[in-house]
């Protein structure tokens, strides 16, 4: 796996997924596994990355949109003030996400694909500056992630 410039959420990079359009394609998503969508979270300065919570028959589920490059994941809700991100595979919101956007939904196995593992060549030397104060181990918490 390569990641792409401001894969970290530092400096300007591709274009992510902006929280308007992100919270339409949930809104598809939701309705698709006959759910709703009852809440919606910008990214800031931290995290790096939009929140939308998907209640459906199964449980409650949180859509994570990478603010600065077109990448989703699944996460169980976090309970208020946690950082710790406990991501979940829904091929059934996967499929949905791709039928109205060209976003790229990473698996749970891609989010704990070693750092060691990942070709990183292309992201700044800020965000390399950033991967060695946070010291992240893998993709997941490169890219979800609380740092400021």
């Amino acid at each position: 796996m390569r990641l792409p410039p401001s894969a970290t959420g530092f400096g300007a990079g591709l274009p992510g997924a902006d929280l308007p359009a992100f919270l339409a394609v949930c809104h598809h998503a939701a309705r698709r596994v006959g759910g709703t969508v009852t809440r919606a979270t910008p990214a800031g300065v931290t995290p790096s990355f939009h929140t939308v919570l998907i209640d459906h028959p199964g449980g409650p589920i949180t859509a994570l949109g990478h603010a600065t490059v077109p990448m989703v994941a699944f996460a169980q809700p976090l309970p208020a003030g946690d950082t710790k991100l406990a991501f979940l595979d829904h091929p059934d919101l996967a499929v949905a996400v791709g039928e109205v956007s060209d976003l790229r939904v990473l698996t749970v196995e891609a989010l704990r694909t070693p750092l060691s593992a990942v070709d990183l060549a292309a992201l700044r030397a800020e965000e390399h500056r950033q991967i060695r104060y946070w010291r992240p181990e893998t993709v997941g918490e490169l890219l979800f992630n609380f740092w400021d």
